[in-house]
């Protein structure tokens, strides 16, 4: 039996960076460690210390996750995440496009 992992252990930045970690990759070929590799070369790239502490985090977590959990959670990738309607550019009321 799959051992149950629930997607809330991540938070939105989270989901949305596995989101885009993991874009056009077969499910077949998304191992934990390619996972894991591709957060790696991001944090060694970046700059900014908030998004290398974000990146480190969410590496402890996916390298905390057994086996089971990993084949789990992999089957819910790509992560549900949500937008508001001042950055989501197709949410644009109709009084306002009629101008």
């Amino acid at each position: 039996m799959a051992e149950m992992i629930d997607i809330d252990l991540f938070d939105m930045d989270e989901r949305i960076i596995m989101n885009k970690a993991s874009e056009g990759v077969p499910l077949s070929s998304l191992t934990r460690e390619r996972l894991i590799n591709n957060l790696s070369f991001a944090r060694n790239i970046s700059t900014e210390q908030a998004v290398t502490d974000l990146l480190d985090g969410l590496k402890a977590k996916i390298s905390r996750l057994s086996d089971g959990e990993w084949d789990a959670l992999k089957l819910k990738i790509p992560f549900s995440t949500f937008y508001d309607a001042e950055s989501n550019v197709d949410e644009v009321p109709a009084d306002e496009e009629a101008e």
